[in-house]
């Protein structure tokens, strides 16, 4: 704020000067075009042109310093915003340390985020978007009530939309970020789906930010492989399974197709055929031996 009244008061010096320079170099036009003395004329045009010349410089260098002071402002805006944004994600991160399965969620989502979106060849201050949306697009959970967002069980109808509500929040609390601005769509969107069955607004297809997309993938993909109070964590395959086949009614196909990229999971499924059919032969060859040792 002081720094505000500072650079507000320097703009009015500058004002100040230009208007006293303008003054005078009209009074001294004015007593040139009205003299008739050549020796008269000559001086008050030597006048003028010494006070144009004075005025522009001392404006210049004036509006040097309220640049400079505009730019310090400036820095000091980025880094009480950067600070800001420090505090909310390790209030985030004290949230989710009081839960194993929760414990540095925020952070594993925002490098999977940014994986995916290099991955899907998106511009790199895209993808930064969606790293840093992915560390704080949970922020809203502060709201809900520890007994509702650790409930062992299916949540009741009341209490879902107590935790619809913290997309919404979590915008609202992100807002004076200036340089999240590109990444509140991603947060405030993260839990819309594709046929339009999401929330806060249902949404679907295009109508739902790319960013929003990937986040949402990366989102789900942490949440299946992590252990709930409600359930035992996925395997990598599992959950990669699961959301091709919720695929596209519930997910962008080519989140998810990155996703499979990332996580090689070809070779997962390669791996876990090969599993299978080592299994399935093991089991043939117990029942021969039964078959033989019976005759």
């Amino acid at each position: 704020m002081i720094r505000r009244i500072k650079l507000a008061a320097e703009a009015r010096e500058v004002a100040r000067s230009a208007a006293i320079y303008a003054i005078a170099i009209a009074l001294g036009v004015y007593v040139l075009a009205t003299t008739h003395v050549a020796v008269l004329k000559a001086v008050m045009a030597g006048l003028v042109l010494t006070i144009l010349v004075g005025a522009t410089l001392q404006i210049r260098r004036a509006i040097r310093r309220l640049h400079h002071s505009s730019d310090r402002v400036h820095q000091n805006a980025v880094r009480a915003e950067y600070h800001y944004f420090k505090v909310l994600h390790r209030m985030l991160a004290m949230i989710e340390n009081r839960q194993p399965y929760s414990m540095g969620r925020s952070c594993r989502i925002s490098r999977l985020a940014r994986q995916i979106a290099r991955r899907m060849k998106l511009p790199n201050p895209q993808c930064r978007l969606v790293s840093l949306a992915g560390r704080v697009h949970d922020i809203g959970l502060l709201s809900v009530p520890e007994p509702i967002l650790y409930k062992r069980g299916r949540l009741a109808g009341s209490e879902f939309r107590v935790v619809q509500k913290h997309a919404e929040l979590s915008c609202r609390i992100l807002q004076p970020l200036s340089f999240l601005a590109g990444a509140l769509p991603a947060v405030r969107y993260h839990h819309e789906r594709m046929n339009g069955t999401g929330y806060p607004h249902e949404l679907q297809g295009d109508q739902i930010p790319m960013e929003a997309r990937i986040l949402a993938v990366a989102d789900s993909y942490d949440a299946m492989t992590h252990d709930r109070p409600h359930r035992s964590a996925m395997t990598p395959l599992a959950a990669i399974n699961e959301l091709r086949r919720c695929t596209p009614m519930g997910y962008d196909p080519a989140c998810v197709g990155a996703l499979e990229e990332i996580m090689n999971a070809s070779a997962l499924r390669a791996a876990q055929g090969e599993v299978a059919e080592q299994g399935q032969r093991a089991e043939e060859a117990v029942s021969a031996e039964g078959i033989v040792q019976a005759h």
